[in-house]
């Protein structure tokens, strides 16, 4: 198997988790549990499955473009990439957006403003529509921009000599990336009003959001890198291919810490030490799925698991529903426990039929030969 050709099945697990932590902060949100003592500012913390969506696709979809790179082959062809991504993202979507517009009486996402806000996946740069539609679909928004961004990061990183051919450069490259992306938060958070909702649309926009992804692409070049050398690992990455648990206990900590009550440095303080636990936390998460074997480790055992790796199938559909499934039974008047647990297991059938119905078949349209491949 060629560097490019690489899977990481360890990570269907990791969207899995990434979903259900997304699943469980609406639930608390849903329910109120954001300002209970205890768990609360915790729970309010849920949402960090999104920047561990975001990593994983910085990690997927970067390391093919790195691994070519290193074995002196052509990249992804970039029509290919392009069809994918669509077929990938777009019919799942437009179907939940139009069945959700329809049966919660959400006419504005119809109306002729909105059918390019929402299904042209601008929602989130404008204020009054950042949560409209599918509320957490904003997060698409970044996304999106991201797949149309990561060819041109792609294409610059050939042209620069030493990121081309040197792990170090790559990763240079990238630290640059990432540094812009530090400095777009600081300049947003001292220019804009904390009360200001432009302040949200700002941050959560791509610059704002992209340091998340260059951590997931870090770890493709790591990763592309280790597997063309034939020399041993270096000593760092052997501790963390031997120890899959350190990671995730680090994860753990910067988790702790986001929920504890710390106010340093003002708004952009705030910002930028919540941001950066976040990217702690997924960072950690994902290492041991992508950085050394398979198996090994209680760590490695739990991401192998069949029932994660199957939610980890469903999990864009989950992602898609549950928030509207949980806010329809709060509505229904159900007490929080079967709000939580129905809303689980509805959101997880929800997905079944958005990957069954929807998605396989979306995807599977993109693998047909065309002609000219045919002939």
């Amino acid at each position: 198997m060629s560097t490019g050709e690489a899977r990481f099945p360890l990570v269907d697990a990791l969207r899995a988790i990434a979903a259900l932590l997304v699943l469980a902060y609406h639930c608390a949100f849903v329910l109120g549990g954001f300002g209970r003592d205890g768990l609360g500012p915790w729970l309010a913390q849920l949402n960090v499955g999104i920047v561990l969506f975001f990593a994983i696709s910085g990690f997927l979809l970067y390391r093919p473009f790195v691994a070519a790179r290193l074995a002196g082959t052509p990249s992804p062809e970039l029509r290919a990439y392009t069809t994918r991504r669509f077929l990938r993202i777009v019919p799942a979507y437009w179907t939940a957006l139009t069945l959700i517009a329809l049966t919660t009486s959400r006419e504005s996402v119809l109306e002729p403003g909105g059918l390019l806000t929402y299904y042209g996946f601008l929602q989130s740069y404008r204020t009054e529509t950042v949560v409209g539609g599918i509320g957490q679909a904003w997060t698409l928004g970044a996304e999106v921009a991201f797949y149309a961004l990561l060819p041109i990061i792609a294409l610059i990183a050939v042209r620069r000599r030493a990121a081309a051919t040197t792990t170090r450069g790559e990763l240079a490259f990238l630290a640059g990336l990432f540094v812009f992306s530090v400095a777009w938060k600081v300049g947003v958070t001292q220019s804009v009003d904390a009360r200001s909702d432009d302040l949200v649309v700002l941050l959560i926009a791509l610059p704002g959001q992209l340091d998340h992804f260059v951590l997931g692409m870090a770890l493709a070049v790591v990763s592309a890198s280790l597997a063309t050398r034939d020399a041993p690992s270096p000593r760092t990455l052997r501790v963390l291919e031997r120890a899959p648990a350190l990671p995730w206990t680090v994860a753990g900590a910067a988790f702790f810490v986001l929920g504890a009550d710390w106010q340093a440095g003002g708004e952009t303080g705030r910002v930028l030490g919540e941001h950066a636990l976040r990217g702690v936390v997924a960072l950690g998460l994902l290492l041991p799925a992508v950085i050394g074997a398979d198996g090994g480790g209680v760590v490695r055992w739990l991401l192998a698991r069949r029932f994660l790796a199957w939610i980890g199938l469903v999990s864009y559909g989950v992602y898609l529903w549950h928030l509207d499934i949980l806010r329809e039974l709060v509505e229904a008047g159900f007490a929080g426990w079967i709000v939580a647990v129905a809303g689980t297991v509805l959101s997880l059938a929800a997905g079944a039929l958005s990957w069954y119905g929807v998605e396989r078949r979306a995807l599977a349209l993109g693998r047909r030969p065309t002609k000219a491949q045919a002939g």
